[in-house]
């Protein structure tokens, strides 16, 4: 008898299961902001209609589904949001916004704490007002998002902060952890700037050079790292990632895949049920079927323990699912020559 069960027994179930436990949402590519390192190709994409993200959300609770994560483009750009994440809350699911925080009035914020979101994330790229403007494009943003976030905080929301770091901003690191410690709030960095979801790889000039990723990486508590391997490659039956077994992710048009970065698409809900694409889709039985012994280079190369390769990135910006990818190696490289190691054990795991 299981007395207590965490998150991390409740996804490898729902990965031996197969079961969508956290699946992401987009509910639109529109924006208010112009920021300079948005995979978005474009911002056209207005998302399904209220009544059809009705019928999703049904459909994701009688697939399993307990976490959505709510996000755009900016999702309060839609004047209906509010009651697509009532939507949500009437099946049950445990939800979590991903916002740049500028539009929220303080009615929308009693709202949500009405609605009892699990997380709200907010976008923050650099602690100096003058360089998050001009990364988002718009001016006064960031001080209108972090007054959101104090009034969330003083409703008693949950919120994070969510920081890409970019080569313009990376000597602002400790300017941007005393802001979150400030305010009283986590703040989760990531280290790459992908490209556009359609390949446009102009993105890439704003990636961290290597002796800012040495100096960032070094850091344990901006970027968490393993003193021990966690990725072994004496079973080349590991999987290249789990999402496609527990994950899941829609885009504004309705389109199923395994994430929003692994652009593989399963089909469509308006014209299949969720959960018999995300069991049955033949693009995804593939995927799953994928183990490291089918990777072009990853089972004879001695960067292996270092690497967190994301296949969805591999296939964007290199061009083949079971090729190397670049940004993974450079990544591992600098981990490598620090004798550090990654921390997700998501990553070439045993089913």
């Amino acid at each position: 008898m299981i007395d207590k069960i965490d998150v991390r027994d409740m996804t490898g179930m729902a990965r031996r299961e197969i079961i969508p436990i956290s699946v992401l949402v987009e509910v639109c590519y529109t924006c208010n902001q112009n920021c300079v390192h948005c995979c978005l190709g474009s911002h056209a994409k207005k998302g399904l209609r209220l009544d059809q993200y009705r019928q999703l959300f049904v459909q994701l609770a009688q697939a399993g589904t307990f976490f959505v994560i709510l996000t755009g483009g900016e999702p309060f750009t839609r004047p209906d949001f509010l009651d697509i994440v009532k939507a949500a809350r009437k099946q049950r699911l445990s939800v979590t916004i991903f916002t740049n925080g500028t539009l929220l009035i303080p009615s929308i914020i009693s709202e949500l704490k009405a609605l009892y979101v699990q997380e709200v994330h907010v976008s923050i790229y650099s602690a100096n007002p003058e360089i998050h403007d001009s990364i988002t494009g718009m001016p006064g943003s960031f001080q209108t998002s972090t007054d959101n976030i104090q009034r969330m905080l003083d409703e008693g929301i949950g919120v994070r902060i969510k920081c890409p770091l970019m080569n313009r901003t990376a000597d602002g690191l400790e300017k941007l952890k005393r802001l979150a410690r400030d305010l009283g709030v986590m703040i989760q960095f990531t280290n790459v700037i992908t490209a556009k979801n359609n390949g446009d790889s102009s993105t890439h000039q704003l990636r961290l050079t290597k002796e800012q990723l040495g100096s960032l990486l070094a850091d344990g508590e901006a970027f968490p790292y393993a003193r021990e391997p966690v990725h072994f490659k004496d079973n080349m039956d590991c999987t290249p990632c789990d999402t496609v077994f527990n994950g899941g992710a829609i885009d504004p048009c309705g389109n199923v895949y395994p994430c929003n970065q692994w652009q593989v698409k399963g089909g469509n809900v308006l014209e299949t049920p969720f959960l018999e694409i995300w069991r049955n889709a033949p693009e995804f039985v593939e995927l799953r079927n994928m183990r490291l012994r089918h990777l072009k280079q990853c089972g004879t190369c001695d960067l292996f323990e270092f690497c967190s390769r994301c296949p969805g990135l591999a296939m964007l910006e290199d061009g083949d699912l079971c090729g190397c990818s670049e940004a993974a190696k450079s990544l591992a490289e600098v981990r490598r020559g620090l004798d550090i190691y990654p921390t997700q054990s998501n990553i070439f795991s045993k089913i």
